[in-house]
């Protein structure tokens, strides 16, 4: 389905930061950015949304000058605190060339399957990243289920082709893998099943019942856990050399 993302943020105002999802994936992503002692001047979240991984990486690189940019234009980073110099681009059309070799540190979590144009943000991804910087990139494997379609999937990704369609872009994978299992899995699962219910009472909802709470705490004591070899969530680490 076409997605209005300005439509889904003006929607998605409880669940996101929350979800233990969203909160596992922060945690590989600092894990990585711990692992390979980054210490960046210049972040870009490359579809940032609400800035809630901004804020993760602020905590680990307190330092560094964060900048966001997303196809919707009222993605509520204002809630975060934090000073993040934001732009609305399509990462499905060509950056401006005042980007290109800025950002000592680009990440794209959970975008790419969303775009039409993936190649082009591909691209795009390598364009804005300086020279000896790193990328991060995330996104899906596997089976896309229906609770995925309508958060607006397009495709998920064969990891091994993935990789190579990044250095094909200009980019030297450093690291990639696969990590969820079996947890993410089930959720996925269970959110299919359940599409209704999730829908409206965590990905419409205006507020987190008690009960889903409790849930997103139950799951979020279980999700490190899972396996960092196996499973949906595919992990990247490239270099512009």
């Amino acid at each position: 389905m076409n997605r209005d993302y300005n439509d889904y943020w003006s929607n998605l105002t409880a669940s996101h930061d929350h979800h233990p999802g969203n909160r596992f994936r922060y945690k590989l992503i600092a894990d990585e950015l711990s692992a390979a002692e980054l210490r960046p001047e210049t972040v870009l979240d490359c579809g940032c949304g609400d800035g809630s991984l901004l804020s993760v990486v602020a905590r680990q690189i307190p330092s560094a000058e964060l900048h966001g940019i997303d196809i919707a234009d009222n993605v509520p980073i204002s809630r975060t605190g934090l000073s993040i110099q934001f732009r609305a681009q399509d990462l499905g059309q060509p950056v401006p060339e005042e980007m290109h070799g800025v950002y000592d540190l680009v990440l794209c979590s959970e975008v790419i399957e969303h775009v039409e144009r993936d190649q082009a943000l591909l691209h795009n991804l390598a364009d804005v990243t300086a020279q000896g910087g790193t990328v991060v990139l995330t996104t899906q494997a596997g089976k896309m289920y229906r609770t995925e379609q309508f958060l607006g999937h397009i495709r998920h990704y064969n990891p091994r082709d993935l990789c190579l369609r990044l250095e094909h872009a200009g980019l030297k994978v450093r690291k990639c893998y696969l990590a969820g299992w079996p947890w993410l899995n089930a959720q996925k699962i269970a959110a299919h099943y359940l599409q209704g219910m999730v829908q409206k009472n965590i990905v419409q909802a205006q507020t987190l019942s008690l009960r889903v709470r409790i849930l997103f705490a139950l799951l979020g004591a279980i999700y490190p856990l899972s396996s960092r070899r196996r499973g949906p969530q595919i992990v990247i680490l490239a270099t512009k050399l």
